[in-house]
């Protein structure tokens, strides 16, 4: 019996997108707008998602000068059952103030502890208000994701991922 493969999708919107061209876990990967987030597999699109993350200078943009937008898209996502940002960066990364820079020639010139308080403060939220699920990849972080969404497949087609709404 040959097993069914998913189809991976990735985002259109995913500026620099992680290559899985090739990896025979996927039936094929296409490019398509998501509702929100970079990740999903076809058929769970309303189910799981995977928001990436690449730099500690990403989320804190992401939370003062993109701050709509990302609230915006979490609250596209509110329905689905899964909502998981995988970044790459370690938690050590996340708290040290030395990795942010907060203006063009890369210095931050801000108090050093506002950009960690920003960053942790908005991610808690996510995770409270969004039920969002966070995940320090750092270099495995395409890895995690990879195997994230295979999991999730395999419950779903053995009916083993249940979503209220299917």
């Amino acid at each position: 019996m040959v097993k069914e493969k998913p189809i991976l999708i990735v985002d259109t919107r995913e500026k620099q997108p992680w290559c899985f061209e090739g990896d025979d876990a996927f039936a094929d990967v296409v490019y398509e707008k998501l509702d929100g987030g970079d990740y999903s597999i076809r058929g769970m699109e309303h189910i799981i998602t995977i928001e990436r993350k690449a730099t500690v200078d990403e989320l804190y943009t992401n939370f003062t000068k993109d701050k709509k937008r990302i609230v915006a898209e979490f609250d596209r996502l509110k329905d689905h059952k899964f909502k998981i940002i995988v970044l790459e960066e370690t938690c050590e990364d996340i708290m040290n103030p030395q990795r942010y820079y907060v203006n063009k020639k890369k210095i931050n010139k801000r108090n050093p502890k506002m950009p960690v308080a920003v960053v942790t403060s908005n991610l808690t939220k996510l995770m409270l208000e969004y039920d969002a699920h966070l995940i320090f990849g750092g270099m495995r972080a395409q890895a995690m994701a990879r195997g994230i969404l295979l999991h999730a497949y395999e419950l779903h087609r053995k009916g083993q991922l249940i979503v209220e709404s299917e």
